[in-house]
């Protein structure tokens, strides 16, 4: 294989893995530059540098396929807007992103989990235990607010704290006028959040005795892996893994 070669099926194998529900198993062409990127170093480090320079970190390749994830100013990269297209509103931004780090934490419920091989197959995950989780997140979040000063804007918890509150307000405003239809809306918000991460390949739709459950890829757990080395993610583990106080919270 020339070095011309060589680069173009470096760019086939990177755009595969732009291809989140693509897998080896199923594309000959795709199985083929796999193995070549197993077998080759120096193929390997075409690869990594042709996806560097599209802004993208190779976090993965295996028989499942290339994960990637793009860098902050990359062109690749997943924008608020692309996530809920039609919305501009902030506040649902915030919660889409706290839904996210609910479902990452009903999938690793122990911060020991996020060290196990990503080829262990993890449950499936029901909405129901996504919205307890959300639930007690907001409850440990209170817990702390009220002996903690509001953070600065160079303060990691800034994010986290303005979409809890985000979300107890408007889970107030909606339980004032019937608790059942803020259930209701809690749940469209995680139900929201995981078919979409279902189209970009981190989880498939299962069933779970009589009701849907969404099964947690490889793809989905290399990804959250990379994520839980973040200063965010570490807080998120901490509010949970706290003791509750004596009093138990108000709750939200």
């Amino acid at each position: 294989m020339t070095a011309r070669d060589s680069v173009w099926h470096a760019g086939r194998l990177v755009q595969w893995g732009l291809r989140p529900l693509a897998r080896p198993a199923q594309e000959a062409e795709y199985r083929e530059l796999v193995e070549h990127y197993f077998d080759d170093s120096a193929f390997r480090t075409t690869v990594r540098e042709l996806a560097d320079g599209l802004g993208l970190h190779v976090l993965d390749v295996s028989e499942h396929g290339v994960v990637l994830a793009p860098m902050d100013d990359s062109i690749f990269a997943l924008k608020p807007a692309d996530f809920r297209p039609g919305s501009s509103k902030v506040d649902d931004r915030l919660l889409d992103g706290l839904a996210q780090i609910a479902i990452a934490a009903t999938v690793f419920p122990r911060a020991r989990d996020l060290d196990e091989d990503p080829d262990i197959v993890r449950s499936p995950v029901t909405v129901d235990e996504v919205e307890t989780q959300l639930r007690q997140l907001c409850e440990r979040l209170s817990e702390e607010a009220r002996s903690a000063p509001d953070p600065n804007a160079d303060d990691e918890r800034r994010g986290l704290i303005e979409a809890w509150r985000v979300y107890m307000q408007r889970l107030d405003t909606m339980e004032t006028r019937d608790s059942r239809k803020a259930m209701r809306a809690t749940r469209r918000l995680i139900e929201y959040a995981l078919e979409r991460l279902r189209e970009f390949g981190c989880f498939t739709q299962v069933r779970q005795g009589s009701e849907t459950a969404w099964q947690p890829t490889r793809r989905y757990q290399v990804m959250v892996q990379q994520l839980a080395g973040t200063a965010l993610f570490q807080l998120v583990r901490d509010a949970l893994d706290a003791p509750t106080s004596p009093s138990g919270g108000d709750g939200v």
